[in-house]
């Protein structure tokens, strides 16, 4: 694959590359296979950190305008993955055994935009940029047991993973006319012309971390009757994390072991109802770039945890029309986020509490209406309060309700149009909530059109009435406009 675009963003582009060659090498009776496969993939991009806030919104400016220097700021990423699987049926049992290498070469470099005066006037300009060296080597086998014990149905998962990942962190900060780490420029005129240099100040990271994982797991899926089927799994891992310090010869390791149960019961009243129930504890732990500004602190810090409580139902409605409703409540300790105002930093979070409910329906209400579709509202807020944000303050990124439909209507055997709405409510830029991402409406259409056997095209608007809006953020001052309305055109030929 090969692409190159320039966007809505002054001075914006991206520039991609790839190739992924698979091959599959199987025994005449199909019950043993050799899968291997290899990737390259390069990506060149404009690192673009969209706009500041003004009073408490994102700064009202044209959407096109960046703060900065496009011309300064570029992400890299240049990535050789190679993979193989051997897999063999055995009656009732299945192996399979799966071995990944990845190497990764990342730079990333920003000349990207701080806090807009109090006047509105002007905007703080500061840069630095940050070399990761990773490789990754993950290896995992597992064992499937299909059968039948006492009339009970079974189908048994045993395996078993090991991994290594070697990370090299290098950050330096920016120098405009190598002495300031900022400049001030004009809102109505932001681009940072000043001749900047990197070198590292006491904060910067020039670190490596080795960290090694071991993990055994057990799931038993298990068939009572035709209406109730239960689930039940273990998993237990060793994470062992090994950090040096460049900088100051410091040597900190840290070492968690980590037991994650599951459960599940799905109940059948009916062929076209089921209804479910889950529970599920797991951990995340730190690695890689995540620890570049490791200390004698931070090795102290657990793995999150995260504990998820989830009821639901799903119904065939129609022979093609899927209906399903669940109620969800997510618990995180030890989280973390990025730091509301330093792009380069995470911090502690305390813990979180995610609930909600959320509805979707895909399918067909009729042979020539098809419809795909989903309604969430939720609460995500912040349990423990941390050293920037306060207990009961919302998770950033997280809209109250967000809902999306698409519908396709199909005129003829030839010919179909669509059209489609997403709607988000508002949500914080950062954890501290002191900047808000105002809600949105968003149409988008589509036509489709079959021109001749084997060959189809379709046309796709985004975007429809040219909404300005905001789509995500990095933090309270790099935030991400939305498109404007754009339209892609795209041919499929098969034969």
């Amino acid at each position: 694959m090969y692409e190159n675009s320039n966007l809505y963003r002054d001075g914006v582009s991206l520039e991609r590359s790839g190739f992924n060659p698979t091959l599959t090498v199987a025994s005449d009776s199909r019950a043993t296979r050799l899968a291997l496969g290899y990737e390259h993939f390069r990506d060149y991009r404009t690192a673009d950190r969209g706009v500041p806030s003004f009073n408490g919104l994102p700064l009202a400016t044209d959407r096109s305008t960046f703060f900065g220097n496009a011309d300064d700021s570029y992400a890299r990423a240049i990535v050789n993955a190679a993979s193989a699987t051997m897999s063999r049926d055995a009656g009732a049992f299945t192996f399979r055994n799966h071995t990944l290498f990845a190497d990764y070469d990342k730079f990333y470099q920003n000349v990207f935009p701080g806090a807009v005066n109090t006047s509105g006037a002007e905007v703080a300009i500061s840069a630095y940029h940050h070399d990761t060296q990773r490789s990754n080597l993950f290896n995992q086998t597992d064992v499937t047991w299909t059968g039948t014990t006492f009339g009970v149905g079974h189908v048994l998962l045993v395996g078993a993973e090991i991994g290594r990942q070697k990370t090299e962190n290098f950050r330096e900060t920016g120098f405009f006319d190598g002495s300031a780490t900022s400049v001030i420029v004009p809102v109505s005129a932001p681009l940072a012309t000043t001749p900047v240099t990197y070198r590292q100040v006491a904060s910067d990271a020039d670190n490596g971390t080795v960290a090694n994982t071991r993990s055994v797991y057990v799931q038993d899926q298990i068939s009572l009757s035709p209406q109730l089927l239960l689930i039940g799994g273990l998993r237990y891992e060793h994470f062992d994390l090994r950090f040096r310090d460049d900088r100051s010869d410091a040597r900190l390791t840290r070492e968690d072991d980590m037991i994650s149960p599951r459960v599940g019961v799905v109940i059948k009243p009916a062929e076209v109802v089921s209804l479910y129930g889950s529970y599920s504890l797991s951990f995340l732990p730190g690695s890689g770039d995540q620890f570049s500004a490791l200390s004698e602190v931070t090795a102290a810090l657990q793995p999150e945890r995260f504990a998820n409580y989830e009821i639901g139902a799903k119904w065939d409605a129609m022979d093609r029309l899927s209906l399903a409703a669940a109620f969800y409540r997510l618990d995180r300790t030890n989280t973390r986020a990025l730091h509301p105002t330093d792009p380069a930093l995470s911090v502690q979070t305390g813990s979180q509490r995610s609930q909600g409910f959320e509805m979707t329906a895909s399918g067909n209400v009729t042979p020539s209406w098809e419809l795909a579709g989903g309604f969430a509202r939720q609460s995500a807020r912040i349990i423990d309060a941390s050293t920037v944000g306060p207990a009961g303050a919302r998770v950033p990124l997280v809209p109250v309700t967000s809902v999306s439909l698409w519908n396709k209507y199909s005129i003829s055997p030839r010919f179909g149009v669509a059209l489609g709405v997403v709607r988000q409510s508002e949500m914080f830029a950062a954890i501290d909530n002191k900047v808000v991402i105002p809600a949105f409406t968003r149409l988008d259409g589509g036509f489709y059109a079959q021109i001749a056997h084997g060959l189809r095209a379709q046309v796709n608007v985004e975007n429809v009435t040219d909404t300005h809006y905001y789509s995500t953020a990095h933090n309270n001052n790099n935030i991400t406009p939305g498109s404007p309305r754009a339209a892609r055109l795209s041919v499929t030929a098969e034969f």
